[in-house]
């Protein structure tokens, strides 16, 4: 018997989205000045932040469907490349932040990782039940 969907599970999934928008949208001035000396630290931010959104709804779809968990997330994984390319052309035309393929390359790059580790996850998810059930 599989898991029945349930909205609470993709909370953070929701939450994390938002907080990318609004992290995306916010004047570069709101950020401060503090001088942190860590080479393309921006691009680690934004493979963590596009990293995150296909870690958390990963995380909320293996409990519903293990079966179809390497579609929902290679759709996921699209879905947030798709959203990262957005988000720069929200920046360049609707905020004073800066547009950047390598931006683009970072988000990208970040969902795909987040893919590998939610496989990773699921299959090491489903050995430890299979050795369970016997």
């Amino acid at each position: 018997m599989k898991p029945s969907f349930n909205f609470i599970r993709f909370i953070p999934f929701l939450f994390w989205i938002i907080l990318v928008y609004i992290l995306l949208t916010l004047p570069g001035k709101d950020f401060g000045s503090v001088e942190v000396d860590i080479p393309n630290l921006d691009k680690l931010v934004h493979m963590g932040l596009f990293g995150g959104v296909v870690f958390w709804f990963g995380f909320a779809w293996i409990n519903i469907d293990r079966t179809k968990t390497r579609r929902g997330t290679v759709i996921i994984t699209i879905v947030a490349c798709i959203y990262g390319i957005a988000m720069e052309y929200v920046q360049k035309y609707f905020t004073t932040r800066d547009f950047s393929y390598g931006d683009m390359v970072a988000d990208s790059l970040g969902a795909i990782i987040a893919y590998f580790v939610i496989r990773a996850i699921t299959k090491k998810y489903q050995l430890q039940r299979a050795k369970n059930s016997y």
